[in-house]
């Protein structure tokens, strides 16, 4: 994560603020964060053993999180737009079986919806219409 977060921050772009998944909680990704300065709201499991801080956000039913009310308006805000796109991707090209658990296998999958966004950005823009640069039924 921080070889990418060096390729993408530069000097013209700043990151106040990261919403991610359970999936991201490590304390290496918060020392990361916390050394750049970047704010984080990343979803802590909830695992057998282990009581959660009462200020993080806590996964509460695979999707839906528990914590504090404004972490979790800004959290679903950020997120939403994420997985609008993902859900649609998926349901589209025929990804509903695949997981989306473990670091490698999401960024497999992060790449594959990217891949698909840029050829639909670049399709719609080929033929014209760009007003369908975000319609992945439209080239399903």
């Amino acid at each position: 994560m921080e070889e990418l977060l060096d390729r993408v921050l530069s000097e013209d772009i700043e990151v106040e603020l990261l919403a991610a998944d359970s999936q991201f909680e490590a304390k290496r990704i918060f020392d990361l964060l916390d050394s750049l300065k970047i704010g984080h709201i990343i979803a802590w499991r909830r695992l057998k053993g282990r009581v959660n801080p009462a200020d993080v956000l806590t996964v509460k039913d695979r999707i839906d999180v528990e914590g504090p009310e404004w972490k979790r308006v800004v959290y679903k805000r950020l997120r939403a737009m994420v997985e609008g796109f993902n859900g649609r991707a998926k349901s589209r090209m025929s990804y509903q079986r695949l997981t989306w658990q473990g670091l490698e296998n999401a960024s497999t999958h992060v790449s594959l919806v990217l891949m698909v966004a840029y050829a639909i950005c670049i399709a719609a823009y080929r033929i014209g219409r760009p007003e369908l640069r975000q319609s992945v039924a439209f080239f399903a």
